[in-house]
């Protein structure tokens, strides 16, 4: 199984995070270097579930952890020129978790409404496939 380490986490935060942006982090030693390049909060799970600031990586964590499940209970495998989607539609659950199922209907059927076709959503019959992974390290 393939772990946290300093060369991953060095090259995705070379790619996507902002300079000056703050970061929250576990204890991991793979975040060791990010403190070179980023202010970094960090909380040690095994003394506490935060630090006393209130640094904490629940929402991460959380995210993380129904991503999961949803692979587990209803997809199985993630072709990773999708990945990004999945992430995607586990965050859009995520932040409508407390909507009624008509509401999210309703949000769903006006964003497709109004949003132009797009060439990564067409032409699956044809050989398109999507363009390749976006989040890779």
């Amino acid at each position: 199984m393939q772990r946290e380490n300093q060369d991953d986490v060095g090259r995705l935060a070379k790619r996507f995070i902002t300079a000056g942006t703050p970061i929250a982090a576990d204890e991991s030693e793979a975040y060791n270097l990010l403190h070179a390049h980023f202010p970094v909060s960090r909380v040690n799970h095994s003394q506490a579930y935060c630090a006393e600031d209130g640094t904490n990586t629940n929402q991460a964590e959380s995210f993380h952890a129904r991503f999961q499940r949803m692979y587990i209970g209803q997809h199985h495998h993630f072709g990773l020129g999708y990945l990004a989607n999945y992430a995607n539609e586990i965050a859009y659950r995520e932040d409508t978790r407390r909507w009624s199922n008509g509401e999210i209907f309703r949000d769903i059927l006006t964003k497709c409404a109004r949003t132009p076709t797009h060439r990564d959503w067409c032409g699956y019959w044809q050989g398109n496939t999507g363009r390749p992974e976006r989040l890779a390290a």
